[in-house]
């Protein structure tokens, strides 16, 4: 793709992710650009209680999550799901240009290990997740 990042890391083997974000178009834009980089999307959450029921059924390796989440916040499910698989690679979805650090700083102590800036490039996707892989 010309970005420079190596994607030989993220693709070693077909990672799962679990959207979880309250925007329709934004579900359906990540999920292909997600599956144009070779990752299988398997679930889509519109709030947060249904994010955590996903995540146990599902068991994702990512879960990328919208702090402003519905029902559950993104900081509660993101702790949530990090409690329970501290394995699980979550990265949260900020809305706008300002990233608002004191929301960064509560997802990294909630377990998130990085966040995304909505709106999402292809190439970021691809950096972010793999940056937040090897911090695991």
């Amino acid at each position: 793709m010309g970005d420079g990042v190596d994607s030989g890391a993220i693709n070693a083997g077909k990672k799962r992710v679990l959207i979880a974000d309250g925007s329709t178009f934004m579900c359906i834009m990540l999920k292909a650009t997600l599956e144009k980089l070779d990752f299988d999307v398997v679930g889509i959450s519109k709030n947060g209680i249904d994010a955590i029921e996903k995540f146990k059924v599902l068991k994702p390796d990512i879960v990328l999550v919208d702090p402003a989440l519905p029902d559950k916040d993104g900081i509660e499910v993101t702790r949530e799901i990090t409690r329970e698989s501290p394995s699980t690679v979550v990265v949260m979805l900020l809305a706008g240009s300002e990233v608002d650090p004191d929301i960064v700083v509560e997802a990294v102590r909630a377990g998130a290990r990085g966040y995304m800036r909505k709106p999402i490039t292809e190439g970021e996707i691809r950096a972010r997740i793999e940056s937040a892989m090897r911090r695991g």
